[in-house]
């Protein structure tokens, strides 16, 4: 498997640690699809790119998926995969279809953690700060991370740790997020 593939295990998969959350979810669980969709044997039998998210810096691609293997049990999986792209790097991770309500809870959370007032304006913060990685960096396995940070020069969402989408409000993944959930629901 290429270096460059990672799960996605944002937030309510990882926020167990911060919001004490009864059940916890293995590095296993989170790699499920990953492993699933990488599979020789695999393909991707139905998928539908429901957004894209482009800033200056770094680019994303969801797209709702469902995968089948016919020497697998179970014959198929379904979920999202975020395909990610920077001038540097490139990266692809998933997320399984039981795990996507988890997923839009934890990037809702991380837009809500921080002030503000440290964004814009002349009260910006002056120091360097990140809010929600604490929480993702510490997941054993294949883990995704995601924090919302404010530099002196610079602030929005950091993916993982190369890419910057400027002036980035998670929600706008958690939006695009919801919209592929639909779009297997309907599938």
């Amino acid at each position: 498997m290429h270096s460059a593939c990672r799960l996605i295990a944002l937030g309510g998969l990882v926020l167990k640690l911060g919001y004490g959350q009864p059940d916890s979810v293995t590095a296993s669980q989170l790699e499920a699809l990953e492993r699933f969709a990488n599979r020789p044997t695999a393909h991707v039998t139905w998928s539908a790119e429901v957004a894209r998210i482009d800033t200056d810096q770094a680019h994303a691609v969801i797209t709702a998926i469902v995968v089948e293997d016919a020497t697998e049990t179970p014959r198929q999986m379904r979920g999202v995969r975020i395909d990610l792209t920077s001038a540097n790097a490139k990266d692809q991770v998933y997320t399984s279809e039981d795990l996507i309500e988890r997923l839009i809870n934890a990037l809702n959370e991380i837009s809500h953690w921080i002030p503000r007032a440290l964004l814009v304006g002349p009260r910006r913060s002056s120091s360097n700060r990140c809010f929600g990685s604490g929480v993702f960096r510490f997941q054993s396995g294949h883990a995704f991370s995601a924090s919302e940070c404010v530099f002196r020069n610079w602030s929005g969402l950091v993916v993982g740790d190369d890419f910057r989408f400027t002036n980035l409000d998670p929600s706008l993944f958690a939006e695009a997020i919801a919209r592929a959930r639909d779009e297997l629901k309907q599938r």
